[in-house]
């Protein structure tokens, strides 16, 4: 047999159903068109919906063609003329066809309409899509077929076949899973509907007070027992019974004197429409609550199990951060037992200055953001804080996706976080004597070593300018014998920051030599250039103004010598220094507080 086919036997099965509940209907709703009212409930669209929703694609033009055939018959035994009956088959295809379409990728894999998902692809496109767009099409029949106006004809089509739609679809769809009304027995699924039809009849069948709110009641006590293929059921059973008995003139819609028949029939329909919200979002809500239950208390039996053997903490929490699960090691490391800390009563052992890091992690983790571990202070029990790092992640349900909760695995790191602040201690003070001059502040001759190594090679590859400067402080070794090395020592202080001052390139380097001697490195500058910082290094210095009795000038200066050369691949590397400090000596020779160039002929290149 063609595969591309279903068996006969299911189209069989098929066109019975659809020719059953096509007839069913018409009896239900010929009473309704001949005193003037409009179709109640039009259900087998809903059926060949769920047929679709739970075969193969290939298998839908079978289907179809079986529902096109039916639906003629149908119009053509109620009086339709051929024409019309196709146009209307074909209109109720082509509902069906739009809705299944559009629900079987969200539907199809695993029919289960009390996921939220499946359950608004109904709404949406079962329920009011694909009504709404085959309603149009069909009044350009009907309006003309019932003297109606267009807009009613479109509203009666449209109504009728959206609540077929939500109650047959969603029925069907209940009955294909093996387990239809799950831990409940026979008996208890008869009484229940036995209770609905019995309150159906008494309170459709009197006209002397309006009680149609008292079958809601009944209607989510069969939804609560029997879920949604009993809301289904349930829906269908009030339409019927109630539909038949309004049509008659019995009922609480019909104390509405002045209304007409129509009046009466769109009255049962948006009670059926509101109960079926009603019932389809409470079975979601509950299934959903229930769902997650069962998979966290499976969860927490598993966590349980890997967790006993840990020496980590390992704490299970839902989404909101409340614990539900802590394991046994907390004792060992906070000194808490872990019944302490589970449940809304649970103590709260985050350090209060932590608090907000931990309520960032846990937002990031649910926002499904990349987080990483996270060192925060825990309380001990007797009062002391302990440091712990949490490595958090989302819990999700297997079948859904959906985040459930939190699983954090904490550790004592305590003993780590001492050794790394201690580590970080001794390297900041070690990388300071390394490289900063402890009496000035600035950079030492380490430094200036690796900076000038540095810039060298990078002049050497570049082909740039490089320039060096070495001041010397005229005269220093009798400020020191004037003055004492205590004022010694602060005079080079305030000529290192009066040198700082001048030097504005992030690029420069301005650092002690040795004594009284400093050492500039000008990477990417010219003689000119170099000249003119030297001039401002020195007039920033004499104008400190400090007294030097022992300086023909009155005041301490410096002697600075500069040396510049573009370099090559042969160049030496002390070329520079060489020739800035002959530079130097010149500048002394010739006075002191002056600023002497290194000749070219200086400089070996």
């Amino acid at each position: 047999m063609d595969d591309r086919l279903p068996s006969l036997r299911r189209l069989a099965i098929a066109a019975l159903a659809l020719v059953c509940l096509g007839f069913a209907s018409f009896l239900l709703n010929v009473r309704s068109w001949d005193s003037g009212g409009v179709t109640i409930l039009w259900p087998s669209n809903g059926l060949l919906l769920g047929i679709l929703l739970c075969s193969r694609r290939r298998h839908w033009s079978a289907y179809f063609a079986v529902g096109f055939a039916v639906d003629l018959g149908i119009n053509v035994a109620m009086g339709f003329a051929p024409g019309i009956s196709g146009y209307l088959a074909g209109c109720n295809m082509l509902e069906v066809g739009i809705a299944a379409a559009l629900m079987y990728r969200t539907v199809s894999p695993n029919p289960d309409l009390t996921e939220r998902k499946q359950l608004m692809s109904l709404l949406l496109y079962g329920v009011v899509l694909a009504p709404a767009i085959a309603s149009v099409l069909a009044q350009l029949s009907t309006s003309n077929l019932y003297l109606l106006p267009r807009f009613a004809a479109a509203r009666h089509w449209f109504v009728a076949d959206a609540l077929g739609m939500a109650v047959m679809a969603p029925l069907y769809l209940s009955f294909q899973r093996r387990e239809q009304f799950p831990g409940r027995s026979r008996l208890e699924v008869a009484g229940l509907l036995a209770l609905l039809v019995v309150a159906t009849v008494g309170i459709f069948w009197q006209t002397r007070f309006p009680l149609l709110f008292l079958l809601l009641p009944v209607l989510l006590l069969l939804g609560i027992r029997l879920r949604l293929a009993g809301s289904a059921l349930g829906l269908l059973i009030v339409s019927i019974i109630g539909g038949y008995l309004t049509i008659r003139g019995r009922g609480p819609v019909s104390l509405m004197r002045s209304g007409s028949t129509a009046t009466h029939d769109l009255l049962l329909q948006v009670f059926v429409a509101f109960s079926m919200l009603v019932l389809y979002v409470g079975d979601v809500v509950i299934t959903e609550r229930e769902r997650l239950q069962v998979d966290l208390k499976a969860s927490e039996t598993l966590f349980r199990l890997l967790a006993e053997a840990s020496n980590d903490v390992i704490v299970l929490s839902d989404l909101s951060g409340e614990r539900r699960y802590v394991s046994p090691a907390v004792t060992t490391v906070l000194g808490w037992e872990p019944q302490e800390l589970v449940g809304p009563g649970g103590h709260q052992i985050v350090h209060p200055d932590d608090a907000g890091a931990v309520e960032a992690l846990m937002r990031a983790c649910r926002e499904g953001k990349p987080v990483e571990t996270l060192t925060y202070r825990c309380a001990r029990k007797d009062g002391g804080y302990v440091w712990m790092e949490a490595n958090l992640r989302l819990y999700r349900d297997e079948r859904t996706g959906e985040a459930i909760g939190f699983v954090n695995v904490v550790r004592d790191v305590s003993g780590r976080k001492a050794a790394e602040e201690e580590l970080n201690r001794t390297f900041r003070l070690v990388e300071n004597l390394a490289m900063v001059d402890g009496l000035t502040g600035i950079a030492n001759r380490r430094r200036f070593e690796e900076k000038m190594d540095e810039e060298w090679r990078r002049a050497m590859r570049d082909g740039s300018l490089l320039s060096v400067l070495m001041i010397d402080v005229d005269h220093f070794k009798p400020y020191n014998d004037i003055y004492g090395h205590v004022l010694g020592d602060g005079c080079l202080r305030q000529i290192a920051v009066a040198a700082q001052r001048v030097i504005h390139r992030s690029s420069d380097l301005f650092a002690r030599y040795g004594g009284e001697e400093f050492v500039a490195v000008l990477p990417n500058t010219d003689s000119g250039g170099a000249q003119l910082v030297a001039e401002q290094i020195r007039l920033a210095v004499e104008m400190l103004g400090l007294p030097h009795s022992g300086n023909p000038h009155g005041v301490v200066t410096v002697s600075i010598g500069c040396a510049t050369q573009a370099l090559g691949h042969d160049a030496a590397s002390t070329i520079l220094v060489e020739a800035a400090d002959q530079a130097l000596y010149q500048a002394k020779s010739a006075g002191r507080n002056r600023v002497e160039i290194a000749a070219k002929s200086a400089i070996p290149g």
